[in-house]
């Protein structure tokens, strides 16, 4: 099955496209932020990208560019994070979806691969009551959702999230070339203000992760993260299979009539 990049399209294949009503078109979102001293600073995009890309192949789907520009406010004390502020981002991702409807298609997925744009996404979700709109939306926002069980079957260390074992692993095995493991060391973490109390501070992740990473990337291998990346896929296009034959998200838009007049 040929990949349905966005950018590589025809703008008359695209157009026919629109056209087909079991077309989505799928966001990969991500970030630019360190990754530990061995992983690209675009690991998150890069990863939810060709995950989405895979899954096009089983199941059809037109694939954005991903975003790599994000909220990375509590790591822009490292090289190389570019952080967008939260207001910007929102704004931004209102944009694009209503760029995608305007070029014909009626639904839209938003695929995140940072930690960081969880709380962002899901408000974003929310916020379409409050805004008249002609496109279904559907954002998963969790990274990791679709691997949890082969996550715990092939993990080996305990502290998992953030260029750790996990994620070095999909790396190694989708962008071996871009992993530098001779660099790769248990991270040291330390504990979140207020730890074992339901209580957020802004600085929670920043005084938790001092070097930019947790969890041990040593005990990565590309054979784990083949099979991580196997669930992820899987989940993603069952995912995207129920979506094509979802019509709650349109029909409730409608009867509260949220559609764009």
């Amino acid at each position: 099955m040929l990949k349905l990049k966005w950018e590589e399209l025809t703008a008359d294949d695209l157009a026919e496209l629109s056209k087909r009503d079991d077309m989505v078109v799928v966001i990969p979102v991500g970030s630019l932020e360190k990754h530990g001293p061995h992983l690209p600073l675009g690991t998150d995009a890069l990863t939810v990208y060709k995950v989405a890309l895979k899954a096009s192949e089983i199941e059809p789907c037109i694939v954005l560019p991903p975003l790599f520009y994000s909220y990375v406010a509590d790591m822009r004390q490292f090289p190389g994070a570019i952080n967008v502020r939260e207001d910007l981002l929102l704004n931004l991702l209102e944009n694009i979806c209503e760029e995608v409807y305007r070029n014909g298609f009626k639904k839209i997925v938003i695929l995140n691969g940072h930690g960081g744009n969880v709380s962002l996404l899901r408000l974003f979700a929310a916020s379409r009551l409050t805004r008249r709109t002609n496109y279904s939306l559907y954002v998963l926002a969790e990274p990791w959702a679709f691997e949890q069980k082969v996550l715990q079957e092939v993990k080996e260390t305990e502290e998992i999230g953030h260029a750790c074992e996990i994620e070095t692993s999909f790396m190694l095995y989708l962008y071996p070339e871009l992993c530098k493991m001779e660099r790769a060391k248990p991270a040291k973490t330390k504990t979140r203000p207020l730890s074992g109390l339901p209580v957020v501070t802004p600085v929670d992740w920043v005084a938790y992760c001092p070097e930019g990473y947790v969890g041990d990337p040593t005990k990565a291998t590309s054979e784990k993260g083949r099979k991580l990346v196997e669930a992820f896929v899987n989940g993603l296009v069952e995912t995207l299979r129920r979506i094509k034959e979802d019509r709650v998200v349109d029909e409730t838009v409608k009867l509260l009539g949220l559609e764009r007049l």
